[in-house]
């Protein structure tokens, strides 16, 4: 078994769509619909996220946390900054060495971004945090 994706309940299907575009490299993979809701399914290298929007129907609370590993957590934050994304929470360096920053999606869903330290490598950026 291996994971395939994680999904996610918006309000504006195309407005999801440009947030993770622009923000994260996502690019779109697959458009349908089904029983009413229109799907959109985005990739960026080996990660897939599902994007539902429900006709008529606001999305229900939920409390959606998803999680992706880059190797450069600096740059990532710097880049979000410069397009208008700041983290709601962190950076954190976890007691295992690992970064991690935290940002908030266009309908609450927690954005999560670590970066995994080897402790014996000095010149990882986790150093500085």
């Amino acid at each position: 078994m291996r994971w395939h994706h994680a999904g996610i309940d918006v309000r504006n299907l195309d407005h999801s769509i440009s947030f993770y575009e622009s923000m994260f490299d996502f690019k779109m993979e697959q458009f349908l619909t089904l029983s009413g809701e229109k799907i959109a399914f985005l990739k960026n290298e080996d990660v897939k996220i599902e994007l539902i929007e429900l006709e008529d129907i606001p999305p229900p609370c939920h409390s959606v946390h998803i999680a992706w590993q880059v190797e450069d957590i600096e740059s990532w934050m710097k880049r979000l900054r410069g397009k208008g994304l700041s983290s709601s929470e962190g950076p954190y360096k976890l007691k295992n060495g690992w970064v991690t920053v935290f940002y908030e999606g266009l309908d609450g869903e927690v954005i999560e971004l670590i970066q995994v330290c080897n402790r014996k490598h000095s010149k990882c950026s986790c150093a500085r945090y």
